[in-house]
């Protein structure tokens, strides 16, 4: 508990100190000069991707000989993420497991599994879309961190390869759950895993491709609507500048509750590379805040509502 008040409470303050060193009549006039009609189209396209993300999901679940509904995985995408949103440490993803228990009787380890390979296709897409807007970007970078970016694609295609290697992605996996569950609880960490492999052998086919598409279209989506945020607002970004900013921003923003201060801090930075204001950036920020955090986060309320979790799987 302490540790959730913490990042909250770090949150607020870098929020404040971001505040302090910038203009707010200046990001204020901004704002109220937005383009109303692309905030609102941005929205829409939030809204594809995620019932991309849940077209994704139903085939992951489909891999493994699961029949669940696009529309379900739409709505409890859309309520986990309402709850990622609002509760420190964004753990609402993982209420997922509850659905599965409830819906489908699959036990932890098996709902785990297109779960996790499902987060690990956001995180892969993130780094990777990132990782290429450095390579792709016009940016007079220093020479070595584009040998980095090289090196880290390096280390992605061989830990890709040891997850995908049933024996090696046995050992690790295995002791990923050993770790997290304790030593006491070593027999349901070994059932647990039991479960959670066998899963996961429905993901060793060429059909995992399907998923790694939609993902890709998916985030394209993402990138296109948050460049109608900057234009709203009268800022032109490269939108590989705006994949490789954006990318930064979704990671650092796990940091704090709802990214407060995170958020507004990376793209400062960012966008200060490009010649953009600490006004600009705070804005554009802003918008993020309002239309990728509150609005959605509304919407993805009612779509709770459609779909509540069945906490009585819980205990």
């Amino acid at each position: 508990m302490i540790k959730k008040i913490l990042v909250v409470l770090v949150g607020i303050a870098l929020f404040i100190f971001v505040l302090s060193k910038v203009d707010v009549a200046a990001v204020w006039v901004l704002l109220r000069q937005a383009d109303w009609k692309l905030c609102l189209l941005s929205l829409g396209t939030l809204l594809v991707m995620v019932y991309l993300k849940g077209v994704r999901w139903s085939y992951l679940l489909k891999m493994q000989g699961h029949a669940y509904s696009v529309w379900n995985c739409f709505l409890i995408y859309m309520g986990t993420l309402f709850w990622g949103n609002v509760t420190p440490g964004r753990a609402g993803d993982f209420m997922k497991i509850l659905y599965l228990k409830e819906d489908l009787k699959l036990s932890v380890g098996t709902g785990m599994t297109s779960v996790l390979v499902d987060r690990v296709f956001d995180l892969y897409l993130l780094l990777i879309l990132g990782s290429l807007g450095i390579l792709i970007y016009p940016l007079s970078l220093d020479p070595r961190l584009v040998h980095l970016v090289w090196v880290f694609f390096a280390l992605l295609v061989v830990v890709t390869v040891l997850a995908f290697n049933k024996k090696i992605g046995e050992v690790l996996i295995k002791a990923v759950f050993q770790k997290v569950l304790g030593a006491k609880m070593k027999e349901k960490a070994n059932q647990a895993f039991e479960d959670f492999h066998r899963g996961m052998e429905s993901f060793y086919s060429p059909a995992i491709l399907v998923p790694v598409f939609l993902s890709l279209v998916s985030y394209l989506i993402f990138f296109w609507g948050c460049s109608l945020l900057a234009v709203s607002i009268g800022l032109q970004i490269n939108i590989f500048f705006l994949a490789f900013t954006l990318s930064v921003v979704n990671i650092v923003s796990l940091l704090t509750f709802l990214g407060m201060g995170t958020r507004e801090g990376a793209l400062i930075l960012l966008f200060g590379l490009i010649g953009f204001s600490r006004e600009q950036a705070l804005a554009y920020s802003l918008l993020l805040l309002f239309v990728g955090t509150i609005l959605f986060s509304l919407i993805a309320l009612f779509c709770y509502f459609l779909k509540p979790v069945p906490l009585k799987q819980a205990a």
